[in-house]
């Protein structure tokens, strides 16, 4: 009876495992597995306690940038572990082996396929061959998938070092307008939305699949993704609100895609429901200050009633602020390092976008 129990118990194991790979690695959405919630917690934990009042900016960069590959060589590592003994309780419920140690053996031999310890028994073979299959699968499957991953991150920084070199550091709505203007695009940013719109539409299709990809940072330090797709949601809102032009709807279409992306990646990040509102809104006067900036630039602005813009714009904003926010926190995010204060600044310097310095924490 206490072989058929374990033998179950193999099966149901080495079920879970199979499962688990076949979600991370082949299904495109966002499963809550078990094995990739464990790995990432005890991952995202070292990181947290690592980062715990440390505020060098290199140091923290440096950090995060394991992030990733710790998560992924965790992850391999429990598929090891738990192959391997689903394996153990199939060679001894099965009586492929005579003991619990010969069972461990067989099981580590077969797994790394290194064939040392191979039982006698038919038994034992059949099982050491689909178990040599995996070992080999766990290792080639899943690092055939790191280029991919490569691929997304490098797509994500391009558009993010696109943005920080044309806002001269200072990734802001209206920074990002300012250069529209000195362009000579501002009449028409047609491509400029349809091209930001692409990106938010691949990070909410890649990073709400596998979220420990927004976990990975910028690849420069003084740069955030998080804050470059803020700062073009401003924008768009902007644009979609207060800007006389063609290309209001396709700026609506950028804000739309945008917090559609936020939306899923927040939620892949472990977001349950929605925070309290933070009060990070900017004020009227902050408003008025921008545009009075986008008028000195030399932009066009609507002659619609200030109010109704006033309140179009919050309308747009408060629907993918939150979600950024904690994004920002999950990911480590260093906004308050990159944005200007406000409370201080001129007419000729001040910024639609305002987050609290505790966003990160």
């Amino acid at each position: 009876m206490a072989h058929v129990l374990i033998t179950i118990l193999g099966l149901w194991l080495l079920v879970l495992i199979l499962r688990s790979m076949i979600r991370i690695a082949l299904i495109n959405r966002h499963y809550r597995d078990w094995f990739a919630e464990a790995a990432s917690r005890v991952v995202y934990s070292i990181v947290s306690f690592k980062l715990h009042n440390n505020h060098d900016p290199k140091t923290r960069h440096l950090i995060l940038l394991w992030f990733f590959p710790a998560y992924l060589l965790s992850l391999i590592f429990v598929y090891f572990v738990g192959a391997m003994t689903s394996f153990v309780l199939l060679y001894w419920g099965l009586s492929a082996v005579g003991t619990w140690h010969q069972a461990f053996l067989a099981s580590g031999s077969a797994l790394n396929t290194l064939g040392f310890a191979t039982p006698t028994t038919i038994t034992g073979q059949w099982l050491a061959i689909p178990e040599g299959a995996l070992g080999l699968g766990i290792v080639v499957f899943l690092f055939t998938f790191i280029p991919g991953y490569q691929t997304v991150i490098r797509a994500r920084e391009d558009k993010t070092s696109w943005l920080y070199v044309r806002t001269r550091d200072q990734p802001t709505g209206v920074a990002l307008l300012e250069w529209c203007q000195r362009a000579g695009i501002a009449g028409g940013m047609k491509d400029i939305w349809g091209a930001w719109e692409d990106w938010f539409r691949m990070l909410g299709d890649t990073h709400s699949v596998m979220p420990m990809l927004a976990m990975s940072p910028s690849v420069q330090q003084n740069q955030s993704w998080v804050l470059a797709g803020a700062a073009v949601l401003d924008a768009a809102s902007l644009a979609a609100c207060v800007i006389d032009s063609a290309d209001r709807e396709s700026a609506r279409i950028c804000v739309q895609t945008g917090t559609r992306a936020f939306l899923a990646i927040a939620d892949a990040l472990g977001r349950t429901c929605p925070a309290a509102r933070l009060g990070t809104y900017p004020s009227r006067e902050k408003f008025e200050l921008a545009l009075g900036r986008l008028k000195l630039a030399g932009l066009i602005l609507r002659s619609a009633d200030a109010d109704l813009q006033w309140r179009e714009l919050m309308s747009l904003r408060e629907r993918y602020e939150e979600s950024m926010l904690f994004i920002a926190k999950q990911t480590f995010a260093p906004l308050e390092g990159s944005l200007e204060d406000l409370q201080h600044a001129s007419s000729s310097t001040v910024s639609i976008i305002t987050y609290p310095v505790d966003a990160r924490r």
